[in-house]
């Protein structure tokens, strides 16, 4: 019996089968479709709403077997606005209005104007006085000259200025200025006196023996004396006023700052 080896003979040798080509053929094509491409793809996504329509195209480097995912949420492609921080409420609190020092040198400045009557009353008695020592006759027919009122003219004015140096001042510093006020009006009344008689037109000798005798002339001592006796117990009276109102000035201070605090707690 003779073996016969099927097709044996149709081959040739060294030469590949025909199923054989198939095979390879099939995993070359599987190659090179599972080789990954790196061609780059581009994708479009395409949303529409009622409002308008957002198109956003991207670069994916990906593989032709990947499949590409999109998304439909339009959350995802637009992009998120901050919220916007509520404005911050500002409260105003009215402060209570500063106090405002009260001052002593209107109603010290009343005080010595009215103190200039006073004065004068005085120096009219004292004047008669002082002429009934010296001629025996007491009369007020002085009150009609001009310069019996000079005296009068420079305790206002020295008064008044010293009242509004001191202001609320003790009266210690009353008692110091009424020495400087008795002095404006010695001095005062001597000069005044002296121009009003017309010293002008006397010699420098005649001049100064005029200036001597005035010095220690009755009326014009009186009048110094007297004024610094005015001043002083009239200066009394304006300190005395003038420490009150320091004290109200320190009372409504204090109440300022107490109702400051209150205020700035609250707010």
């Amino acid at each position: 019996m003779t073996a016969t080896t099927p097709d044996s003979g149709n081959h040739t040798p060294g030469a590949t089968p025909a199923h054989t080509d198939t095979h390879d053929d099939a995993v070359q094509e599987a190659v090179i479709v599972d080789e990954p491409s790196q061609t780059p793809v581009y994708d479009e996504l395409v949303i529409e709403d009622d409002d308008s329509t957002v198109v956003e195209q991207d670069v994916v480097h990906t593989s032709a077997s990947e499949p590409i995912a999109a998304t439909a949420d339009p959350a995802a492609v637009r992009t998120e606005v901050p919220p916007v921080a509520a404005p911050q409420q500002v409260v105003y609190v009215q402060a209570p209005a500063a106090p405002r020092n009260r001052g002593n040198r209107g109603v010290g400045t009343l005080i010595a104007a009215l103190s200039a009557l006073i004065f004068v009353a005085l120096l009219a008695v004292v004047t008669a006085i002082i002429q009934y020592a010296g001629s025996g006759r007491f009369d007020f027919a002085f009150l009609t000259q001009t310069q019996f009122y000079i005296p009068m003219l420079f305790f206002v004015l020295a008064f008044v200025l010293l009242v509004l140096l001191v202001n609320r001042g003790a009266w210690w510093a009353y008692i110091v200025g009424s020495v400087l006020v008795a002095l404006a009006v010695y001095f005062g009344t001597i000069g005044l006196g002296l121009l009003s008689t017309g010293v002008i037109s006397n010699t420098p000798s005649e001049a100064n023996a005029r200036f001597a005798a005035q010095l220690s002339n009755p009326f014009v001592i009186a009048s110094a004396l007297l004024a610094r006796e005015v001043s002083l117990w009239f200066g009394a009276l304006i300190s005395r006023r003038g420490r009150s109102v320091k004290a109200r000035n320190a009372n409504a201070r204090e109440t300022y700052e107490r109702e400051l605090a209150e205020r700035r707690a609250q707010g």
